[in-house]
């Protein structure tokens, strides 16, 4: 069963890596046309075949082994690797179960470290029960770990020193509190409001414009071209009702992703850890270390804001700097309303909301519409010449010069921070917005960077040196700038003799 889980994450990875061959510009319908649908099913078929041989050889020259401390794990196809993995140094566990894996009770095991740019250890198709133990086995160990170093965090109760306790069915101990349990409706608003109905939407053109292309003689193709040219000439009324209709449906595919992904979702709280469970195809627990937490961030779409939808993201430790990922690797907690965002308080003790956030300096706006007129303004010249005056795409580059100074009025206007006892946050966005949340003594470094126009004004741009990545606040006075550097690095520093 391991192998039909290689196989298919082997085709994914292929199609999304190469996705941009077959979109990007027409690219695919270009190819498709001059090859025909017979060669491009050979090459597929080509692939396949090469997948799946892969896949075998990665099987065969697979193995683990759980060791008093630490996971080892040998693999390679080509040339052999051997990782050993403590268990101390865990960041947090995963445990997947597609839909063909229930029949024979198997999940898919996997664990990541802090700084990892990928999960280091991945398990395929073992039994659950072998999964949960290795699961609790491995956060008990952190536990012994972090007591015997003496180091911060408390004891887990769930959890007793050694082996695991008491697991009930799906791999929950008896002392877990329920933190979040959203509803459909809930759950169906967070598809609403995420990025799935723009992907959708771009799929369905893809595959509609290939399938008029390849089938433009047909009778049904036609008439429908002919159907709407008839409606186009009569009123645009019929149109727009067809497009609200698409889009609607559009929407509802979107939230049904979203129930298939997340439902029923469960936020549990195990003392010093956190675990999130749910998805109707795949089913997922992710079990997250607190004192792995680094931060966390409330993040609200242009259409979340329309219907009071949030999604909280704990962050970790991370290699590649990308702070402000919220991807499906991340510790997501979807469909929070208004009411909810207190729970960022239970995800990270310490946080809670801020009654008002401090202004950056107005001079952000002067800065950023002068740069957002000299790009248009140049755009909008050689668009002109090329094209000429009358053409609509110099209408809508010149539409744009009048929308500029209102976004560039939102994007100052959520531009924000706070300092509420040892959390620092931070606000920014435009139609959407975000909300960053993380204890100054995470601070690795500070940074104070000038251009040469805000030297010329007195201000500068903090930037702070996190686990998860760089965390930037632009156009603050050089005074107030240098006071939280110091504050920052202040309570790192006496974090860091706290531990010692």
């Amino acid at each position: 069963m391991a192998l039909v889980f290689l196989i298919a994450r082997a085709v994914q990875r292929f199609v999304r890596e190469n996705l941009f061959l077959f979109v990007g510009a027409g690219a695919g319908v270009a190819f498709v046309e001059r090859l025909g649908i017979r060669e491009l099913l050979l090459f597929a078929a080509v692939v396949l075949a090469a997948v799946v041989v892969g896949a075998v050889i990665h099987h065969r020259r697979f193995r683990f082994r759980v060791e008093d401390d630490a996971v080892r794990v040998r693999r390679g196809v080509f040339e052999h690797k051997e990782l050993r993995v403590r268990f101390s140094r865990v960041q947090n566990v995963q445990l997947g179960q597609p839909v063909y894996f229930r029949p024979f009770d198997l999940v898919q095991f996997s664990l990541e470290t802090p700084g990892a740019a990928e999960r280091e250890v991945e398990l395929p198709g073992i039994p659950r029960r072998l999964a949960e133990e290795m699961r609790d086995r491995i956060l008990g160990a952190r536990r012994e770990a972090v007591g015997e170093a003496g180091a911060e965090g408390p004891a887990d109760p769930a959890v007793p020193p050694g082996f695991p306790g008491p697991v009930v069915p799906g791999g929950e101990t008896a002392a877990a509190s329920l933190l979040h349990a959203p509803g459909i409706a809930r759950v169906f608003l967070h598809g609403l409001s995420s990025n799935q109905v723009w992907l959708i939407a771009g799929v369905l053109v893809y595959v509609l414009d290939l399938g008029v292309r390849q089938g433009a003689d047909s009778t049904v193709v036609e008439q429908l071209l002919g159907w709407l040219e008839r409606q186009a000439t009569a009123g645009w009324s019929v149109l727009l009702l067809l497009a609200v209709g698409v889009f609607s449906v559009l929407l509802v595919a979107a939230g049904l992703a979203a129930l298939l992904r997340y439902h029923p979702y469960r936020l549990q709280d195990h003392g010093s850890r956190l675990v999130g469970s749910g998805g109707v195809l795949e089913r997922r627990e992710q079990t997250l270390r607190r004192d792995k937490l680094t931060g966390a961030v409330l993040k609200q779409s242009p259409v979340g804001r329309v219907l009071g939808c949030w999604t909280l993201a704990g962050l970790q430790t991370r290699s590649d700097g990308r702070g402000d990922e919220v991807g499906q690797r991340s510790f997501l907690v979807p469909g929070l309303g208004a009411g909810d965002l207190d729970l960022v308080g239970k995800l990270y003790p310490g946080a809670r909301m801020p009654e008002g956030f401090e202004p950056i300096h107005r001079r952000y706006r002067v800065w950023l519409l002068s740069r957002g007129f000299a790009l248009a303004l140049a755009i909008l010249a050689l668009l002109a010449s090329s094209l000429g005056r009358g053409h609509g795409a110099v209408l809508l580059m010149t539409l744009s010069l009048v929308v500029l100074p209102p976004l560039v009025w939102l994007r100052w206007r959520q531009w924000g921070w706070s300092i509420d006892g040892p959390m620092f946050w931070l606000r920014r966005g435009l139609l959407g917005q975000r909300l960053e949340a993380f204890e100054l003594a995470r601070v690795q470094q500070v940074q104070v960077r000038s251009s040469p126009y805000q030297r010329r004004h007195g201000l500068v741009t903090l930037v702070l040196v996190l686990p998860q990545g760089l965390v930037q606040v632009p156009f603050l006075p050089e005074a107030l700038a240098a006071q939280l550097a110091n504050r920052a690095l202040f309570a790192a520093e006496t974090a860091r003799q706290h531990r010692l």
